[in-house]
C-alpha cells in the first residue's frame, strides 16, 4: 500500500488504513488503541512482524503533526511513528513490577479542541528489524495527540494498585 519507510533500525511499511466506524461518543471511546501482533519478535528476522491497530481518531478538524519520519496514514494529519526502545514496567503475576524493553509507536495525530466524537481507524503495518538490531520484550502501540492540552493519553507505567481488601464474615 505504501513505500517502506527506515526509523532508527526498524523499517515500516503500511498494509492498510481505513476508517473503520464514525460518530462514537467520548464515553465509548478506549484510553489507548487495541493492538494485535502476529508472532514474537526473536523468530526469524527475515520475515516482517504483522501489527494491527484499532486507533480512535477525534472527529473535529486535524492540524499537521510535526514528526513525520513515519508512515504517513492520512496528508499529514495522522502518521504511524516509532520512538525507538523504552523500558517499560509492567504488572507480574505475584503482584509487582517487571521492567520490559519495548518497542514505542504511535499513531499519532494533532487536534487543538476537545472531541466529543471519535472515528474508529482501522491500520495494519509491518515491521522488520535491521541487521543486528536486538528483538525486545514487547511492543507499544500509542494514540498520542501532538497538543498537551487535549491529548487523552494512555497510560504505559502502572500505578501503584490499592491495598487489596478483604471482608470477614
Amino acid at each position: 500500500m505504501g513505500n517502506p519507510v527506515n526509523v532508527n533500525g526498524v523499517t515500516l511499511e503500511l498494509k492498510y488504513f481505513r476508517k473503520f466506524d464514525t460518530n462514537i461518543n467520548v464515553e465509548n471511546v478506549p484510553t489507548g488503541p487495541l493492538v494485535n501482533m502476529s508472532r514474537d519478535e526473536s523468530g526469524n528476522s527475515a520475515t516482517p512482524n504483522i501489527v494491527t491497530v484499532l486507533a480512535y481518531l477525534p472527529d473535529n478538524t486535524l492540524n499537521p503533526v510535526e514528526n513525520t519520519n513515519g508512515l504517513q496514514l492520512q496528508g499529514n494529519e495522522v502518521y504511524l511513528n516509532y520512538y525507538g526502545v523504552t523500558s517499560t514496567q509492567i504488572v507480574n503475576k505475584d503482584g509487582g513490577y517487571d521492567t520490559v524493553s519495548c518497542r514505542d509507536f504511535r499513531v499519532e495525530f494533532n487536534c487543538d479542541e476537545v472531541a466529543s466524537l471519535y472515528d474508529l481507524y482501522y491500520v495494519q503495518f509491518a515491521y522488520q528489524l535491521d541487521a543486528g538490531t536486538p528483538s525486545v520484550d514487547m511492543i507499544l502501540v500509542r494514540s498520542e495527540n501532538d497538543d498537551p492540552e487535549t491529548d487523552r493519553g494512555t497510560v504505559t507505567v502502572p500505578s501503584t494498585p490499592p491495598p487489596p481488601t478483604t471482608t470477614v464474615k
